[in-house]
């Protein structure tokens, strides 16, 4: 729980009295590898708080391709919003990629901890914002090579390059995993 404690200190003030009331709010849970926290189709009933681990979200197109949205580490957030909030069934799948610890707060809980920690609300508010930034930042990054696409993720999160399958990470930045192979080929040819 210090994590998402510290996660919310970031960027709001908190009474001691609060840091005490907001594990209340959340239920832990275990995860192991490959386990679905969402499934494409149902409804999603949580958004999800990594303790330890990496989850992904992702969908599968026609072809039985995996496109996957985003990854969530340590102190990120993950859910499909647009199902949480509206009821209707999800477009992506949300596993767990590395086996660790989510905290869980259904959409309920979730707007009673805002009414009873307003500042609770503006820390969200404020990852809110910056996650759309990212996003607007993601779709950007789609209409560039793929080479730029890649640097682009390097340089952004080094650290999950080298924590996620290759696969993984050309799902990420649309390509295949061989073309991900020459591209990283590539890079290390250009920097001998």
């Amino acid at each position: 729980m210090n994590l998402l404690i510290n996660s919310i200190l970031q960027h709001v003030s908190l009474s001691e009295a609060d840091m005490k009331r907001i594990p209340g709010y959340f239920e832990p849970v275990r995860t192991r590898r490959r386990q679905f926290l969402l499934r494409e189709g149902d409804v999603c009933r949580h958004e999800f708080f990594v303790l330890k681990g990496c989850c992904r979200q992702y969908e599968r197109d026609a072809a039985g391709r995996e496109n996957v949205l985003q990854f969530s580490i340590e102190g990120w957030w993950i859910t499909d919003l647009d199902s949480l909030l509206t009821g209707a069934p999800s477009l992506f799948n949300i596993d767990v990629l590395e086996g660790g610890e989510v905290l869980r707060i259904t959409r309920q809980q979730l707007e009673q901890l805002f009414d009873d920690i307003p500042a609770v609300e503006r820390y969200y508010r404020i990852i809110s914002q910056r996650g759309y930034v990212s996003l607007q930042r993601r779709i950007l990054s789609l209409q560039k090579p793929a080479i730029e696409r890649y640097r682009s993720f390097v340089s952004r999160y080094p650290f999950l390059e080298t924590r996620l399958p290759q696969h993984q990470v050309a799902a990420y930045l649309g390509i295949t995993p061989e073309s991900l192979s020459r591209l990283r080929h590539k890079i290390a040819k250009e920097s001998l």
